[in-house]
This record gives structure tokens, C-alpha cells and sequence, in this order.
């Protein structure tokens, strides 16, 4: 009677297979470890854009709301409906946008309230100093640091106003391996269009 040979592999043979397919997988997995990094990345840039637009749409043309103002409407008017320039430490409010106009007030978009703790100057957030350093910031929007809402510089006969925005993603700005790639700065020059005083 013959003895049935035994089929399989050797331990040798699993051996190869087993370092064979880590070396297959190792570089596979460090590449998509990496593109969810890049993949984060590009999310909150283009989030910050999208902010960026929102936050120039407002400061620029203005916006309705559902009560009316001191001059009997519901606009809150813009740059372009303005005579005067708002002052730049009215229109941030704990990390979001505060804009007032004709005696009417709107926020812009709030998220989750984050504690972000100071590490270094302009470290996670741009407004951290030497002072703030170990101190944690209680962050409810977007808005890196202070507008800087210049009427003399780059001006065409009073009525043109540079406004620079630096907008943080709160959300990246905790994880990312520099925190300053989670903040960008957005530039823009509006015009002044009202003759008359603001209401």
C-alpha cells in the first residue's frame, strides 16, 4: 500500500511568500498613508477658498437680512455700498466674521468650538505670540487673525480700501505636520461707491 504524499506548502515556501508580499505592501501602504496627507491638504485649501469667497462676497457687495436697519431696509451694505470703511477690529469676533452696517450685525460661518493651545509665535495659529505661548485659544471660526483694512495705501482718491485676510482651517491646523500650511492669506482692493454718509 503507498502512502499518500502530503501537499502544501514548506515553511520555507510560506516564508518567501510572507516577505515577498510585505515587501509588495509596505511601499504601497506608505503611498496611501501619503496621498491622505496630500488628500487633507488640498481639502482645506480649497476649503480656505471657498471661505475666501464667502468672506470677500459680504465685506464686498454686502448682504440682506430678515430686520431692517436704520435707513427703513434689510441690506447690510458692503464696501461697494459704503462711504466709510469699517474699522478692521469690527469685523472679527473670537475667530469669526463680525460685519456690521446700517446698524444690522451678521457672523459668518461658526464651527465646533476647538481649544488650540499656542506652541510658538504664529504657531498653530497666526495671532499666537511669545506672550500666549502654552496658552490655549478658543476658536469658533475661520478667521486666522485680525483683518488689516488699509484706506491710504493702494488708494485712488479715498475711495478704494485694501483689505488683507489671513483664514485658518481650525480643523488642520491641529493635525498637520506645519501649521502654517493650514493658513493662507487673501488680498483684495474694493471700492468705496456711496456719496452720501452711511446709514
Amino acid at each position: 500500500m503507498r502512502k499518500n504524499a502530503q501537499a502544501g506548502f514548506t515553511l520555507i515556501e510560506v516564508m518567501i511568500a510572507s516577505v515577498t508580499s510585505m515587501a509588495i505592501l509596505m511601499p504601497a501602504l506608505v503611498f496611501m498613508l501619503r496621498s491622505y496627507d496630500w488628500y487633507a491638504s488640498v481639502e482645506s485649501e480649497l476649503m480656505l477658498n471657498r471661505k475666501a469667497r464667502q468672506v470677500f462676497d459680504v465685506l464686498g457687495n454686502g448682504i440682506r437680512t430678515n430686520a431692517n436697519g436704520n435707513d427703513g431696509t434689510p441690506n447690510l451694505y458692503g464696501f461697494h455700498g459704503r462711504h466709510a470703511a469699517p474699522s478692521a477690529s469690527s469685523l472679527r469676533n473670537n475667530y469669526m466674521l463680525r460685519y456690521i452696517s446700517n446698524n444690522l450685525t451678521v457672523y459668518g460661518d461658526a464651527v465646533a468650538t476647538q481649544t488650540i493651545i499656542c506652541t510658538a509665535a504664529a504657531t498653530p495659529l497666526p495671532d499666537c505670540t511669545s506672550a500666549t505661548v502654552g496658552q490655549s485659544k478658543t476658536v469658533t471660526g475661520w478667521i486666522g487673525n485680525a483683518f488689516d483694512v488699509n484706506t491710504s495705501a493702494r488708494t485712488v482718491a479715498g475711495r478704494t480700501v485694501e483689505v488683507v485676510i489671513p483664514l485658518t482651517d481650525p480643523f488642520q491646523v491641529q493635525r498637520a505636520d506645519n501649521p502654517a500650511t493650514a493658513t493662507q492669506t487673501y488680498h483684495t482692493i474694493l471700492t468705496l461707491n456711496r456719496d452720501t454718509s452711511d446709514p
